[in-house]
């Protein structure tokens, strides 16, 4: 599919396992490159190595490649002691050093490989031991290292002509981690190039377009091992089902809503599968409707398709990884728009559970849709229901863009979720509910009104709309962002599509599994 392969968001790196003959038979290739990756401590220990680089430099620090000659063969990479920024009290995880660790280096040998362009192949040679002292989550330096790399700028995606190889010592890494670093990092990219995708290109149509062509591919990678399946609701389908919710905010558009369910489960498992739906937003684009938003909160409105894309990214990790599970993922998919068709303030739909709903804002559509979701999702009795989605201001107003607001009516799951952010960086704050603040959503003519009439606590009112969908269901909401406004930690250059929960919630559910 042409117009997706255009799209998508890639990395200029490939990771390559080799031998330690074959490392050392690469340093000697005219496109080969050395680096030796050094702690601080060994760094200083044996000082006397890098002595080239003090006469050239004057001084050595962090986070820098150095030569260690004058072959251009040869470099060194010092990884700093000092830990990635925290969140509250708690120290940062290993897993988010070891992201914070990959990305550093991938910043210098792109900048390296830009000044560069005749070399093609890379060597790393890690210090004794140092990785090795990872262990199992070894893998997540290579998921910081590709994600770092990548540009939202689709012409450097597209003008790709030759990808630079990346060469590490099977001593240091196994093909279980390399194929792990791999899994997440693709599953992080589709994220990201939804999200990246302008509204002219992504719609509720070619989304689900693409969404098929990506499973079809999946389908056939992983016949023998997993049944994977996808459905889809057409908005003829979704009336009929009485999901007026998804329809209401839909019908304004020329492209109507659909809501597209995704299964997946590993063939021929011996025990019994815990079952986890994901339910993910996906607004293609919010011009907030009749409450119209401003231009200057329009602009990046294709984002509020966010939490679709990261709930739709889980998944495919879950699956790469052929996680024990039975994972099903909804995505209600629709355009917020204007015209004679649109959905009004004052109006009132009838909810898929029944539920009356009034109308406050038109531009609190996000809720809508993930409400009539929720109600189909509940029905096939999940163990563990989360929702994704980009759905509040007040919640970036109170976190700002890195902190995602965590809501749960469960200790056990919103805790594994907030542990799992603090390992991996992917942050998430716990925020309460409390149900006095249900009065903020009265309504005189219906059962509740789809907005806080006081604008106190909108990220809280809204999960509050929310958890009258989910029954007893034991259920966690994400209001995420998926966007950055600046080069933090993971994402590329400048603003743009972030690939945010995508490590959180698959670790998450990785830890859920072990604890069962």
């Amino acid at each position: 599919m042409k117009t997706l392969s255009e799209w998508l968001l890639s990395s200029p790196f490939s990771l390559n396992l080799q031998s330690n003959e074959d490392i050392k038979l690469g340093v000697r290739q005219p496109k080969g490159v050395l680096v030796n990756l050094l702690t601080e401590d060994k760094f200083t220990e044996n000082r006397a190595l890098y002595d080239f680089a003090f006469r050239i430099y004057g001084e050595v620090k962090s986070k820098t490649l150095y030569p260690m000659n004058d072959s251009g063969k040869e470099f060194f990479f010092i990884f700093p002691k000092d830990l990635p920024k925290s969140l509250g009290f708690d120290l940062p995880g290993k897993s988010h050093y070891l992201c914070y660790l990959g990305s550093l280096l991938s910043v210098s040998l792109l900048n390296h490989s830009n000044k560069n362009p005749e070399i093609k192949n890379y060597l790393l040679n890690f210090e004794n031991n140092f990785i090795d002292n990872f262990s199992s989550i070894k893998y997540e330096f290579f998921v910081g290292f590709l994600q770092k790399s990548i540009s939202n700028k689709l012409s450097k995606n597209y003008l790709q002509e030759e990808k630079i190889s990346i060469n590490i010592n099977d001593i240091n890494f196994s093909p279980f981690d390399l194929n792990k670093s791999q899994s997440i990092h693709d599953s992080m990219c589709i994220t990201r190039s939804f999200v990246n995708m302008p509204p002219n290109i992504l719609n509720p149509q070619s989304y689900e377009d693409f969404l098929d062509f990506i499973i079809e591919n999946e389908k056939k990678f992983f016949e023998e091992k997993a049944e994977i399946h996808m459905e889809v609701m057409s908005y003829e389908a979704l009336k009929e089902q009485d999901c007026g919710l998804i329809c209401a905010v839909g019908q304004g558009s020329l492209i109507k809503p659909r809501l597209v369910k995704l299964t997946y489960q590993p063939r021929n498992s011996s025990k019994k599968l815990p079952k986890i739906s994901l339910v993910g937003k996906g607004i293609t684009f919010d011009s907030g409707g009749y409450d119209i938003k401003p231009s200057s909160g329009m602009r990046i409105m294709k984002k509020d398709m966010g939490g679709s894309a990261s709930a739709f990214g889980i998944f495919l990790s879950c699956l790469k990884l052929e996680l024990p599970v039975h994972l099903t993922c909804w995505l209600p998919l629709a355009e917020n728009m204007i015209s004679g068709n649109a959905m009004r303030p004052g109006d009132v739909y009838r909810a898929k559970n029944g539920l009356q709903i009034e109308i406050d804002n038109t531009d609190a559509e996000g809720r809508l849709v993930l409400a009539d979701a929720l109600t189909l999702a509940i029905q096939e009795s999940p163990d563990w229901l989360i929702d994704l989605a980009t759905l509040t201001g007040a919640a970036r107003v109170s976190l700002g863009t890195m902190v995602d607001s965590l809501f749960g009516n469960h200790k056990f799951t919103t805790e594994l979720l907030y542990r799992s952010g603090i390992e991996t960086g992917d942050w998430v704050w716990n925020i309460p509910i409390p149900a006095d603040y249900e009065s903020y959503l009265d309504s005189n003519i219906s059962d509740l009104a789809n907005s806080g009439s006081s604008g106190f606590a909108g990220s809280i009112t809204a999960a509050l709309f929310l958890q009258k969908f989910i029954g007893n269901t034991q259920w966690n909401h994400i209001d995420t962002y998926m966007w950055c406004d600046k080069p933090t930690f993971l994402w590329s250059e400048g603003s743009g599509a972030t690939g945010k929960c995508v490590r959180l919630v698959t670790r998450a559910i990785e830890e859920y599994i072990l604890n069962l």
